[in-house]
């Protein structure tokens, strides 16, 4: 058995960017949300659950029977062919028409991310994201050492406004931003949807100033009221189609165990993503792949979709009417119309990081703030995921948080 060492012998053999790689505190709280007796609002975790096993087993059967010996193989570094010509499917769903060469097939999201920051970020570059932004992809960015310009969001997205007031600094000094990322439906973590409005007008700030968008799209089609707002890719296709890079995952649509994302780009900068993914694993799992296409090739995938969207809902209006009912003046929070997320924000004066610990020993885990944004903003503030806990277990859940938050204000009031 290997010895604990916790002197770091090695230090001076590591490269410089690994002191910008940062761990995430979702995973880190995730050893907390598989214990049964937390209720658990940290992790964005899919419901699974509710997947037909039966039909997965035949799917895979059927991947063994009909294409054993390619499955079971190598693949190509752009993903599996047949499984991308459903990936064209999905996405005409929502409006977006590709061709099969412009898409490639990455191992989940998040090597989607990092495959972009990979390809794009010089040491000491300038990215734009949202202000809170998925924590995954400010770590991901973090670790090539750019400046991240982080934009505040409100209930309509990304403030357009001072994103262009940023943008027009920078330019008058010379500097470049690389690109600007935005989660422009149901943000993780926010919650909120980008504005059409919005999305027009960043889209036409990328042009202005010869960057452009990373449009990641996983929560997309999980919308629980209201109509479909166009992407921003579809809006780029219209005119273009330069200045929009777009992605998204099978995390939310399947399974996130299967680690499938993909990319959608102008081919040239495919062929430097490729470059990319050959350093790293040379090809995604052809295997998940071709399972992925099985799933696809059955219409049923969507009533998968119908009964994801059931679940969530119902969800998140248990979350959102024991919000309302339970938390105390001071407070407020999002009210998104899909995904999986509802942000939080307490009186400034709280810490939703010291508040943790209390909300642990209530045998409730949730997400601080400030692991959502590039510059250690979001002390009062959260991320509450409705995705994963049954209504009974939410209600339950957010009970407890009120009365730790109400006594926390008791205190302070009591001090002043």
């Amino acid at each position: 058995m290997s010895k604990k060492i916790t002197f770091d012998f090695w230090k001076h053999l590591y490269a410089d960017r690994v002191e910008n790689m940062y761990s995430s505190e979702i995973r880190d709280l995730l050893s907390l949300s598989v214990r049964p007796d937390i209720i658990s609002f940290a992790g964005g975790n899919p419901e699974v659950r509710s997947l037909n096993l039966s039909k997965l087993e035949k799917y895979i059967k059927r991947s063994l029977m009909v294409e054993g010996s390619t499955s079971l193989q190598y693949g190509s570094s752009e993903g599996y062919y047949p499984f991308k010509t459903r990936l064209i499917d999905v996405m005409r769903l929502e409006k977006i028409e590709v061709d099969e060469e412009d898409i490639i097939v990455t191992t989940g999201g998040q090597q989607a991310l990092d495959l972009l920051a990979k390809i794009f970020i010089n040491t000491g570059d300038y990215v734009m994201v949202e202000a809170p932004s998925y924590a995954g992809a400010v770590n991901s960015f973090k670790s090539y050492q750019p400046n991240i310009v982080g934009v505040e969001v409100d209930e309509k997205g990304i403030k357009v406004n001072i994103a262009e007031e940023r943008l027009k600094e920078l330019a008058r000094k010379g500097i470049q931003v690389k690109f600007i990322y935005v989660v422009p439906n149901f943000s993780n973590p926010s919650g909120v949807t980008l504005s059409l409005e919005r999305r027009k007008k960043i889209l036409k700030l990328a042009k202005k100033y010869n960057t452009v968008i990373i449009e990641d799209n996983p929560y997309g089609m999980l919308r629980y009221e209201g109509s479909p707002i166009p992407c921003i890719k579809e809006l780029d296709a219209a005119e273009d189609d330069m200045n929009v890079i777009y992605m998204s995952t099978l995390s939310k649509l399947l399974a996130p165990g299967f680690r499938i994302g993909w990319i959608v780009a102008p081919h040239l900068i495919i062929q430097k993503l490729t470059l990319g993914v050959q350093a790293a694993d040379l090809c995604t799992s052809t295997f998940s792949q071709r399972i992925a296409f099985e799933y696809f090739s059955d219409p049923g995938w969507i009533d998968n979709i119908k009964s994801f969207i059931n679940i969530y809902s119902e969800r998140r209006d248990a979350m959102l009417e024991t919000l309302a009912e339970t938390f105390p003046p001071g407070c407020s929070w999002s009210q998104p119309k899909g995904g999986f997320f509802i942000w939080l924000k307490l009186p400034e004066y709280l810490n939703s990081k010291e508040l943790l610990a209390d909300a642990i020993r209530g045998k409730v885990a949730y997400i601080p703030g400030t692991g959502f944004y590039a510059d250690g903003r979001g002390k009062n503030e959260a991320r509450l995921a409705f995705c994963s806990e049954s209504p009974e277990n939410i209600r339950k859940g957010i009970k407890i948080l009120s009365t730790i938050i109400k006594e926390k204000i008791r205190l302070y009031k009591s001090f002043k």
